[in-house]
């Protein structure tokens, strides 16, 4: 997918829709990790039943799993990029003195906040008001 740039207003629209995605995406995972923490004895259970238990898991898994790859779509359609999902930090292309630098939001917080050098990661966010008078 290409690359997409975002003023702060165009990406604080995105919000809501990135905050259900995310929730969604966490949930999701947390299925998927419940699932895979099953463990099935074969030889505890008769044999009909581990297949068919298995079968069930498995099914499960890959539709959970199905899911979980078109949300993740749908944020990439956006033109966001997920971070950390567990923390849910998206960052936000955009134009910064002929640069790019990212816009970063995290779940949790009502709008985006802060902006970070696209090498500095999460650790160098700065607040968003160094930005607001050089958008675009």
């Amino acid at each position: 997918m290409a690359k997409k740039y975002f003023t702060l207003e165009s990406a604080q629209e995105q919000i809501q829709k990135i905050k259900k995605s995310l929730i969604k995406l966490q949930n999701l995972q947390k299925s998927i990790d419940a699932i895979l923490s099953v463990k099935i004895d074969p030889q505890a259970i008769e044999p009909y039943e581990f297949v068919d238990t298995n079968t069930k898991l498995n099914k499960e898994y890959h539709q959970l799993s199905y899911e979980f790859y078109l949300e993740l779509e749908k944020l990439g359609k956006i033109g966001c990029i997920l971070k950390d999902l567990d923390l849910g930090l998206v960052d936000f292309y955009f134009r910064f003195e002929d640069r790019d630098v990212f816009l970063c939001w995290k779940l949790g917080e009502n709008r985006i906040k802060a902006w970070h050098e696209i090498d500095s990661g999460y650790s160098g966010r700065q607040p968003i008001i160094d930005l607001e008078d050089f958008q675009k």
